[in-house]
C-alpha cells in the first residue's frame, strides 16, 4: 500500500542559478498535499527543477494567513496535481 498521506517534503528555495517559472493568474496548478498532518490545497505561484526533482513554491489553502506556505517537492504518489490553462483543462 503507498503510504499517500505522509507529509509533503519541504524544498529549499531556488538558488540563483535556479531557472524558475513564475505562473501567471491563467495558468493555475492546483496540488492537494499534506503538511504536518493537515490537508491542504496548494496553488503554484513558481517552479523549479533540481536534480530531476520538480518543487512548486505552493500557497496553502484553507487559511493562506497561517498554513505552511513555501516550496514544497512534487510526488505523486503522495499528491494529486491538476493543472488548468485559460478555459481549458490539461490531465
Amino acid at each position: 500500500m503507498i503510504d499517500a498521506w505522509r507529509d509533503a517534503e519541504a524544498a529549499p528555495a531556488p538558488d540563483k542559478t535556479a531557472r524558475v517559472r513564475r505562473y501567471s493568474p491563467y495558468e493555475v496548478t492546483r496540488v492537494n498535499l499534506i503538511v504536518n498532518g493537515d490537508s491542504y490545497t496548494g496553488i503554484a505561484r513558481a517552479s523549479y527543477e533540481a536534480a530531476g526533482r520538480l518543487a512548486y513554491s505552493l500557497l496553502l489553502w484553507p487559511r493562506p494567513d497561517r498554513s505552511p506556505s513555501g516550496w514544497y517537492w512534487y510526488d505523486p504518489a503522495r499528491m494529486r496535481r491538476r493543472i488548468y490553462l485559460d478555459a481549458g483543462i490539461r490531465p
